[in-house]
Formats: structure tokens, C-alpha cells, sequence
């Protein structure tokens, strides 16, 4: 199960929502969208029972969400490896399963992940609060806007299985797994760790640690070099910076000073979101970095500048087991060993119902309902299209009817002085011929 941990309790609403599950029509969100795809024959609702987890329920409605998720993911796969539209759900899926023996075990672990997540959090007093609750209504409505809004969001629901207060209830499971993981390994907690702890982490886990002064020697947002006599420029300062650095004995004052250094001089575009250094392992950083800070001990600031593509270093090599970072790491993958301890530990029951779901008759309805509702959407945008074809022409007709009085008026004002015109220029020749005659 913890190969599922991080995509079940890491994944926040807005990628939860991606745009390449976004499929669905407009219109009210169904009352039961379960009952509607499987058809009333079926005898499976939003509330059939499919699973106990420790005794609890897990329903249609709790669990189709992943079966939707899961089947639909096999079944690209399938097609990916050139299976064609139908899927083989008979066909070996390793360890002895089949494709839909994985579909339902795989959507049979997630519920029950979430289930002794959302129970263990209640056990040790954890809530999804009214500030949560604020949190994930912003971010919804966030979510919502880059989906398209609110038609666009209830069309996903329909097609996922799964209801407005389902989509909350997984969500809160990620804000309690969260609550847990900032509450559960504090210092003086029975789950904190000990230095001894964070110290074997950083080693098993090849992790390093420090922080530096950037003086760069190219565009920040193109990547070009600067000038030779820029790029000089940059160094003499950055030297200039070291050799204060080199005069300090004191290793308190030298990591005070070094922070103030780097804050005040600094050219790091990660510097904000990184304020206490970088915590990184193997082929995270440039070479010249990663090989400057092995060659350092803890405390020590590079004794020469470091040069890279990026401009000119001044390294500060810390204690990876004193990073916060590494801290969080480790409480996560700490967290994760519990809830699959929990997980397996779980007295999990499956009903008839969920034994006997046909996972090729199940993804062949929801194709059908899915489709359906693609139809229904592509009527609904063929008659609001119309619609609005409608309404402009409806416009655009009486505009012109309201304009056409207006314009056989305005000729006529116009045509008076054509007739003057017209007179001027008959009475023209006439006078000309009675001054042409004396002549004659």
C-alpha cells in the first residue's frame, strides 16, 4: 500500500480535478449518479454496502470513484500497448492478478486507506475544521474557475462516480493527513524523532545541506551571459564577500553573518522559498555545487569560490539532521509506514455486492453513461449555439428595422440641394447662349 500512499493522500483538489478527466454534460448534478449508471436491474445505489473497514461502511459511493479511476486508467494503458478499445480484463496484470482482479483490489485499498486515515485521525483527536472547511471552499472555487466553472465541475462528478459531499469527504482525509503529520512528530511527542533518528535518515538517504550566496553571471530570465567585464564584476564582489566570511573564527557569528551575506547580496531566484538552505541528494543540483559541499564540513563555507553556468558560489555546509526539511521528510515517510501498518492491521470485509461486481461489465457502463452524458453535452452546446445564432439575428433584423425609417428620410434632405444643383446648371447654358448671341 505505500506505493499508493503519496498518490492517495498527496494529490491536492486541483490536481485531483486534472483537466484530463474532465468529460460530462450540463445540468443539474443526478441524485444518484451511481443507481443511473448501473442501471436499477443492478440493485447497487450510492448507499450499497461494498466493504467493512474495522467495522465501518464503505459504500457504492465511496468506492466507484475509484473503480472509475482505476478502470479507467488500466484501461489506457491497454489501449497504450495497442489492446485496442476492448480491454481484456482477463489478461495477466503480474503477481498472479488479472486486469480486473487489480481494478478492484487496487480501488479496494484506496477506500480502505482512506478509511483508517479518516478513523485514526478521529482517535487521536484530529478534525476537519471550520477553517478547513474555508481552505477547501476557496480552493474549490478556484478549482472550479480553471475547470471552466460550475457546469464544468458538476460534469466531472457525474462521470467519476462520485458526489459534491464525496469530492469534500476525500479531501478532508488529505487535510487530517496533514493535521497529523504537523501534530504527531513534534518535539516531546511519543512519534518525535531523535537526532539519531535524522542523522541515520540523512545517511541511508544520501541527503545534504546547505545554504549559499548567488552573485550571477547570467540573465535570470534568459540565460544569457553577461559581458566579460560584468561577469569580472560579479566575481571581484563575490570575493569580496568570502574574504569577510574567511576573517571570522567564531562558528555562531560566521553562520549569523553569512545569513546576513546572503539576504542582503544573494541573487538566488529560490532564496524566498528557501530561506534555510537547501536539503538535496545526488544530481539535485549542478555538479560544482553538489562536489563543493561533499568537500566541506558541517559549518564550513567553501574556501574558494565555486563557479557554475549560474555565476559565482559561496557555500555554507549545514547539518542535514538540524534541517526542517529533512524533519518533514522524515515524519512523512513516517507517517506513510503507520497507515500502511494501519492499513494491514485493518479488518476489512467485502460484501457480496463488491464480490460479485463484474469489473468489464462495470467499465462498459460507465463508458455508456459517459458517453451519454458527452451526448447530451454536445446537444446542449448545439442548442445554446443556436440559440444565440437566434438572438443575434432577431437583433441584428431589428436594428435594421429601426434604422430603416431614419433612412428613407435622410435622402430626401439630401436630394434638395442636388435639385438646386441640377437648375443651376440648366440655367447655365441658357444664360451663355443669350450672352453668345450679340457676338454672333
Amino acid at each position: 500500500m505505500n506505493k499508493l500512499i503519496k498518490r492517495a493522500l498527496g494529490a491536492a483538489l486541483s490536481l485531483t480535478l486534472a483537466a484530463g478527466v474532465l468529460t460530462g454534460c450540463s445540468g443539474p448534478m443526478a441524485a444518484d449518479p451511481i443507481k443511473d449508471m448501473m442501471g436499477a436491474d443492478s440493485g447497487i445505489t450510492s448507499d450499497t454496502v461494498m466493504l467493512t473497514v474495522n467495522g465501518s461502511e464503505v459504500t457504492a459511493g465511496d468506492l466507484f470513484f475509484w473503480m472509475s479511476q482505476s478502470a479507467s486508467q488500466v484501461a489506457s494503458y491497454s489501449q497504450a500497448l495497442g489492446g485496442g478499445e476492448e480491454v481484456d480484463w482477463s489478461a495477466e496484470a503480474g503477481d498472479g492478478q488479472t486486469m480486473a482482479d487489480y481494478v478492484k483490489q487496487n480501488a479496494k485499498e484506496q477506500a480502505v486507506l482512506y478509511n483508517v486515515v479518516a478513523a485514526k485521525a478521529m482517535e487521536n483527536g484530529y478534525e476537519f475544521t471550520d477553517e478547513d472547511k474555508a481552505a477547501y471552499e476557496e480552493e474549490l472555487a478556484q478549482a472550479k474557475e480553471d475547470l471552466g466553472g460550475e457546469e464544468a465541475y458538476q460534469n466531472w462528478l457525474k462521470t467519476s462516480c462520485i458526489t459534491e459531499e464525496g469530492m469534500e469527504k476525500l479531501s478532508s482525509v488529505g487535510v487530517l493527513f496533514n493535521h497529523m503529520l504537523e501534530g504527531m512528530f513534534q518535539d516531546g511527542s511519543e512519534n518525535a524523532p531523535t537526532q539519531e533518528d535524522l542523522q541515520t535518515y540523512a545517511a541511508d538517504n544520501d541527503l545534504l545541506c546547505a545554504k549559499h550566496i548567488l552573485l550571477m553571471t547570467q540573465d535570470a530570465s534568459t540565460g544569457e551571459p553577461m559581458s566579460e567585464e560584468d561577469a569580472a564584476a560579479k566575481q571581484a564582489a563575490a570575493q569580496g564577500l568570502l574574504d569577510q566570511l574567511k576573517a571570522i573564527q567564531d562558528p555562531a557569528e560566521l553562520e549569523k553573518t553569512f545569513d546576513t551575506l546572503m539576504n542582503e547580496n544573494s541573487e538566488d531566484t529560490g532564496l524566498a522559498t528557501n530561506p534555510d538552505g537547501y536539503t538535496f541528494t545526488a544530481g539535485q543540483m549542478v555538479p560544482e555545487f553538489e562536489e563543493a559541499t561533499r568537500a566541506l564540513e558541517f559549518g564550513q563555507v567553501s574556501p574558494e569560490l565555486v563557479k557554475s553556468d549560474y555565476g559565482y558560489h559561496i557555500i555554507l555546509r549545514l547539518d542535514p539532521s538540524q534541517s526542517e526539511s529533512l524533519r518533514s521528510q522524515w515524519a512523512t515517510e513516517k507517517l506513510n509506514e503507520m497507515v500502511d501498518q494501519w492499513g494491514d492491521e485493518a479488518e476489512v470485509e467485502e460484501t457480496e455486492a463488491f464480490t460479485n461486481l463484474d469489473v468489464g461489465d462495470f467499465y462498459t457502463k460507465l463508458t455508456a453513461w459517459q458517453d451519454s452524458l458527452n451526448a447530451e453535452e454536445e446537444t446542449a452546446e448545439t442548442e445554446e449555439a443556436a440559440e444565440a445564432e437566434t438572438e443575434l439575428t432577431e437583433e441584428a433584423e431589428a436594428a435594421e428595422a429601426e434604422a430603416a425609417p431614419a433612412a428613407e428620410e435622410a435622402p430626401a434632405a439630401e436630394e434638395a440641394p442636388a435639385e438646386e444643383e441640377a437648375s443651376a446648371e440648366e440655367a447655365a447654358p441658357a444664360e451663355a447662349d443669350e450672352q453668345a448671341e450679340p457676338a454672333a
